[in-house]
């Protein structure tokens, strides 16, 4: 018995560890804004990319640049996007 407690306080810390409480609602989640393809410049390919709107993304800075574009993080790779086309849609 003391031993199934012992490895259950143990599971407990190594969870929390991983997955604190507050970090599911300290971020609001934000997306790509309307429907369809979109361009947008990845700033590590130097190209331009067609991302499909409505993806999920994280904005890394809260500042945008002379063009008025934020970095973010979409799925597998950085993108500059305009501000307007930025859309929070809150916590999940």
């Amino acid at each position: 018995m003391q031993e199934n407690r012992e490895l259950s306080k143990f599971l407990d810390e190594v969870v929390s560890e991983f997955m604190p409480e507050e970090s599911h609602s300290a971020v609001p989640l934000y997306v790509i804004s309307g429907s369809g393809d979109a361009w947008f410049l990845d700033p590590d390919a130097h190209q331009m990319v067609k991302v499909s709107r409505g993806t999920e993304v994280v904005p890394l800075s809260e500042y945008s640049d002379i063009n008025s574009r934020i970095l973010v993080r979409a799925p597998y790779r950085f993108l500059l996007i305009p501000e307007r086309e930025i859309q929070e849609i809150g916590w999940n």
